[in-house]
């Protein structure tokens, strides 16, 4: 089994990138929302009409929250943006292996397979990636066998014709032989559906 190590975090940038800035909007919608309803009521002090000493205590109470409020929201925006990068990794990562696992298959190499690390979502879907490709390695090893067969009969049928001294029954052995392979590939192929013209 080749191992698919990754060492960046930006794996699959355009899924991490949506992520993260829906991550930091929510964040910042939510920090919004939250700051509205701390400054409002020292904000509608300043402009309802009360006495001066009021309307300073809300003007002193909104340059203290103003000044004390905005690096811990900065820090802590900056914080859940890179803690989503870390959270979207463990999502982009294994999709980034399990994409890679599917191109290999169709190029052709049904050896490949894949492992996610522990704590990786969608390990489940590697496993059944796995699995299919056992599953196609399979099919094609015995697709490949009963080919070597069928040739191996044809070649057996080329020789007694060439020789001329061929019996009915000698022909009629070589056809049950090819006629139980021809099933036999007909029961691989009905084993994954396969609808193809003519099966029979």
């Amino acid at each position: 089994m080749r191992p698919y190590k990754r060492t960046h975090f930006f794996i699959n940038k355009k899924i991490q990138i949506k992520y993260i800035l829906l991550t930091v909007s929510l964040l910042v919608l939510y920090t919004m929302i939250l700051l509205a309803a701390i400054f409002a009521p020292y904000a509608m002090a300043l402009f309802l009409d009360l006495p001066m000493s009021q309307k300073a205590e809300a003007a002193e109470m909104l340059l203290l929250l103003h000044k004390n409020i905005w690096p811990g929201i900065g820090l802590i925006i900056v914080m859940f943006g890179a803690l989503s990068i870390f959270i979207t990794h463990k999502l982009a990562g294994p999709v980034f292996v399990l994409e890679r696992m599917a191109r290999d298959i169709t190029r052709g190499d049904l050896t490949v397979r894949t492992r996610l690390r522990k704590g990786d979502d969608l390990n489940d879907l590697a496993q059944d990636m796995n699995q299919m490709a056992d599953n196609l390695e399979s099919l094609l090893l015995n697709l490949d066998e009963e080919y070597r067969r069928l040739a191996s009969y044809v070649s057996e049928l080329e020789t007694e014709l060439e020789s001329k001294n061929i019996s009915q029954q000698a022909v009629t052995e070589i056809v049950k032989k090819i006629e139980a392979d021809k099933d036999d590939i007909r029961k691989t192929l009905e084993r994954y559906n396969y609808q193809g013209k003519s099966i029979n």
